[in-house]
């Protein structure tokens, strides 16, 4: 992934200036003409004339957009800061932060998409420091990070209640939250006897996990709390998170994972998923977090337009881009382009 430099539209009142200012060198240049006199005005009637003609027609943009009096695209934001974006470390999360960063950047707003890095913390940590002022997140990661001896649930409000005002305390406000979730999954090969995370005899069974799982309640240490489900597995390993889990459960090196449901290898090798039938997992829905700062510059407007986007994406969707991402081997950049420009919004 590259970081993207902050891309402003020019507009059509700035280029038609450099066109008209050539066309009228050269045109002199030809016939050979004197130097324009300084000291001729034109009338200032006829002056006021040209520019209310040229008012009541509009500018055009570079784009085809028609320009109001003050040379702003009538459907462009107004000035503010830019909007810094960077998705976490796994490729669901860098096509998300692509999607909403090239979906703004097509409204007009300038954005600034910084190269994947870093998982849950570092976003929030980015928040807090002003490294980054838009975040997307999965709200029940968040709920474990800002609040984890809450109880998990499946409830999306009842979280966003609860991590709402720790997102307030570091300058920050949550949006609405999307129908598509990524929802934490016990994995296991498709010949496992048993459907449900109680049927797992953890002796006979070798867990593995990304490291932030086994600090996490709504992860390891719920799994093989008494409070929960007790499991003693035979062994531990800790793997990369992304396509490493599921290679090392094809391959028989680990025979269980936690991973997110929305893996395409899940349905590419068969794999299953087990219920969760304590609900140790929490919802995770998609929510876009945004600094207070960048709400403040561009108001309601910039709000409205994260939330219709976020009202579109689907658990399929996010299947979909996963397929493409790891399976196909597609550039998340590339796969958020083709779903925006089929989804009418680029």
């Amino acid at each position: 992934m590259r970081t993207n430099p902050s891309r402003r539209r020019v507009s059509g009142r700035g280029l038609r200036a450099v066109a008209l200012t050539g066309a009228l060198a050269l045109l002199l240049a030809a016939c050979g003409g004197d130097p324009i006199d300084e000291d001729v005005d034109t009338p200032v009637g006829e002056q006021e004339e040209e520019d209310d003609d040229e008012d009541a027609d509009g500018d055009e943009d570079a784009d085809g957009d028609v320009n109001g009096d003050d040379g702003e695209a009538a459907d462009e934001p107004g000035d503010g800061p830019t909007i810094v974006i960077r998705g976490q470390d796994f490729s669901e999360a860098i096509t998300l932060a692509e999607v909403y960063g090239q979906y703004l950047e097509a409204l007009g707003y300038p954005v600034e998409q910084l190269t994947p890095a870093g998982f849950r913390d570092e976003a929030i940590q980015g928040l807090e420091t002003g490294e980054l002022n838009l975040i997307v997140d999965y709200i029940g990661g968040a709920l474990s990070a800002l609040a984890p001896d809450a109880e998990p649930t499946d409830d999306a409000d009842q979280i966003i209640a609860t991590i709402a005002p720790e997102f307030e305390a570091i300058g920050a406000q949550i949006l609405d939250y999307a129908e598509a979730q990524n929802g934490d999954a016990f994995v296991v090969r498709g010949d496992f006897d048993g459907d449900a995370i109680s049927d797992v005899d953890g002796s006979e069974v070798v867990f593995g996990a990304s490291s932030q799982c086994f600090e996490r309640p709504q992860c390891f240490i719920g799994l093989t709390s008494d409070d929960f489900y007790g499991l003693e597995f035979a062994d531990t390993t800790t793997l990369e998170y992304g396509p490493l889990l599921g290679e090392a459960l094809q391959a028989g090196e680990v025979d269980a994972v936690v991973w997110e449901d929305t893996a395409a290898a899940i349905g590419e090798f068969g794999f299953k998923v087990l219920e969760d039938d304590l609900g140790l997992f929490p919802a995770q829905n998609i929510a876009p977090i945004v600094s207070q700062d960048v709400l403040d510059a561009y108001g309601q407007e910039l709000i409205d337009a994260i939330n219709e986007l976020t009202a579109m994406l689907t658990v399929e969707d996010l299947q979909g881009w996963n397929v493409q991402t790891d399976i196909e081997f597609l550039e998340p950049e590339d796969v958020a382009t083709d779903w925006l420009t089929e989804m009418g919004l680029l």
